[in-house]
């Protein structure tokens, strides 16, 4: 504890504490070395009566050890239900939002967690059959953010041992035993026979996992290395160049771990260092996007179509993404007054042949217009490549139409339709601003 958790000494603690012999005999441990602690109880209202004779217990410790008690009741069934995810995977949430929650509160420097040896080989194990990488096969953190897990070198026998020689009683959680759980099926009964097939394996399981944190560190350098010249962020997005992911020793890899925590097919994302631009694959609000040179990591769009009807009244339209400004104008000198500006930022329309409402909205697959300045009409699609739009900002674009014609790819092409003429003396000057 002193070599490896000093600060335990130091500033206020508190134990996550379920009334399990695994954190009773912490609670115990630091009780012996002196160390003042609080107590944490999750009651997750899943074992019934057992449920609260665990808290009773928790709360006569926190008596014995003139500690503060800490208590936080969930009905996680309907928690689990609710975010869609199992009971076990809610019950774990659940606690480690209350410990975040508690620590900043309370001010605890850490909150104490008694996983051990055995939990790390199940951990391990359960890893190993989900095909994690090297991250996922170092285990347990024994110390993650405001958590720490000063138990974890130590095995459940030399935890046994220990209570047993100090007298420690403990509460026995019948879900345990049940097989029907992952983890306690290993724990049951695959484990065991590794243990009889492989009697050093504790030892030399442990070994290993310190040559993997090893190796996992030289892993971390190279690729914080890469992030630095390799990628950039621009306007929040992640950009990852194609050119220097390929002149990589495992362009593979590197791309693994640019993007495990975002889930996405390795393979096909792989597959989009050859694709066309524009090409993209998602995963859950993830997209990840072709364009040119690099690979872009962005989020999918939240924001809605936009579909607005704009009257000879509406002088200002301010929606997510578009803002724009409607003048009318009578002129002797249309073609003057439109040799004037720079048309970068807005359209000129014949008052006179404009059918109204206009309609703004979100270009659709398949829509049409007739640019000014071209022969025919072209796809939307097609004049948003040819004004090298990226992908992700295409959602966004919307158009003006009139009648059923396109008269403006906004901000970005006037069509034929509705152009000044020098016959023109009313004008429809629509602005589109920042």
């Amino acid at each position: 504890m002193k070599s490896h958790f000093p600060e335990l000494f130091l500033a206020p603690v508190a134990i996550a504490i379920s009334g399990g012999k695994d954190s009773t005999v912490l609670a115990h441990l630091l009780a012996q070395l002196d160390i003042k602690f609080d107590l944490i109880h999750c009651n997750f209202n899943l074992r019934g009566t057992e449920s609260e004779e665990d808290q009773i217990f928790v709360e006569h410790l926190a008596q014995h050890f003139d500690a503060a008690f800490h208590l936080e009741s969930f009905e996680t069934e309907q928690v689990a239900q609710s975010r869609g995810i199992s009971i076990q995977m809610a019950a774990r949430a659940l606690r480690y939002e209350a410990f975040d929650s508690i620590a900043a509160q309370q001010n605890y420097s850490s909150i104490l967690v008694a996983h051990h040896l055995d939990d790390q080989l199940e951990t391990f194990l359960i890893n190993l059959g989900r095909g994690a990488g090297l991250h996922g096969l170092t285990g347990i953190r024994a110390r993650n953010g405001v958590i720490a897990r000063p138990l974890l070198p130590f095995s459940r026998d030399q935890i046994s041992e220990f209570a047993t020689e100090n007298q420690i009683s403990w509460r026995e959680d019948s879900s345990n035993s049940a097989t029907k759980y992952l983890r306690n099926e290993l724990r049951h009964d695959v484990i065991p026979l590794l243990h009889k097939a492989l009697p050093h394996l504790k030892t030399n399981f442990s070994n290993t996992l310190q040559h993997l944190k090893g190796s996992e560190l030289l892993l971390d350098t190279a690729v914080a290395r890469f992030r630095e010249s390799g990628t950039n962020t621009n306007s929040g997005l992640l950009e990852i160049h194609i050119a220097s992911l390929k002149a990589t020793v495992h362009p593979e890899a590197y791309l693994y771990e640019l993007l495990k925590e975002y889930h996405f097919n390795l393979p096909d994302a792989m597959m989009l260092l050859e694709a066309e631009n524009g090409k993209n694959i998602r995963s859950g609000t993830k997209i990840l996007t072709k364009e040119r040179d690099v690979l872009i990591l962005s989020t999918t769009a939240t924001s809605e179509a936009i579909y607005i009807e704009i009257d000879q009244r509406s002088r200002t339209i301010a929606r997510e993404n578009v803002n724009l400004e409607l003048k009318t104008l009578v002129s002797e000198d249309a073609l003057g007054y439109l040799k004037s500006l720079n048309l970068t930022d807005k359209i000129l329309l014949d008052t006179n042949k404009i059918k109204w409402p206009l309609i703004l909205r979100t270009w659709r697959h398949g829509d049409r217009m007739m640019p000014y300045g071209m022969q025919g009409s072209k796809l939307i699609s097609d004049l948003l490549t040819d004004h090298k739009i990226p992908s992700l900002e295409r959602e966004k674009v919307v158009v003006l139409i009139s009648g059923s014609n396109i008269i403006w790819l906004v901000g970005i092409r006037a069509s034929k339709h509705h152009k000044i003429t020098s016959k023109t003396t009313s004008i429809i000057e629509i602005t589109q601003n920042p």
